[in-house]
C-alpha cells in the first residue's frame, strides 16, 4: 500500500531537507521580545505554489514568490499562548532563503501537513 506520507519524502518527487523555525515571544510594555527559538529539522516535498494554492493566501501575497511545503511535522500560523506571550508564524529555511508561512492545511490524519509560504528578504 502506497502512503501519501511516503510520497512527500521521495527525492524524485521533490523532497528536500529544510528547517522550520518557530519563534516564541513575550510582551513587555507593549513590545514583543524574542524569548526562544525552536528549529525543527525535517524534510519533505517542496514545490512552487500551484494556481489552486493562490485561493488560500491573502491577495497581497499572490504576486510574491510562493512555495508549497509538505512535511511529516505540523506547520504553525502562530498562536497567542496567553495575554503576555505568543508564537509567531513559522519561518521555513530552504535553499538559502527564508519563507514565512501564510497558509496551513493539517492533513495529519494522512501523515503530513502542508504550508504555503512566501519568500521574505527582510527577515
Amino acid at each position: 500500500m502506497l502512503l501519501l506520507s511516503d510520497i512527500i519524502s521521495d527525492e524524485e518527487l521533490g523532497a528536500a531537507p529544510f528547517v522550520i523555525r518557530r519563534r516564541h515571544y513575550t510582551l513587555s510594555s507593549g513590545e514583543a521580545i524574542l524569548s526562544s527559538t525552536e528549529e525543527i529539522q525535517t524534510s519533505g516535498a517542496v514545490h512552487p505554489a500551484a494556481d489552486t494554492d493562490l485561493t488560500l493566501v491573502p491577495e497581497e501575497y499572490r504576486s510574491e514568490t510562493l512555495r508549497t511545503f509538505y512535511a511529516p511535522v505540523p506547520f504553525s500560523l502562530g498562536v497567542r499562548k496567553d495575554p503576555a506571550s505568543f508564537i509567531a508564524p513559522d519561518q521555513i529555511l530552504y535553499g538559502g532563503k527564508t519563507f514565512l508561512v501564510i497558509a496551513v492545511r493539517d492533513w495529519s490524519a494522512f501523515g503530513f501537513s502542508k504550508a504555503i509560504a512566501v519568500e521574505k528578504s527582510d527577515v
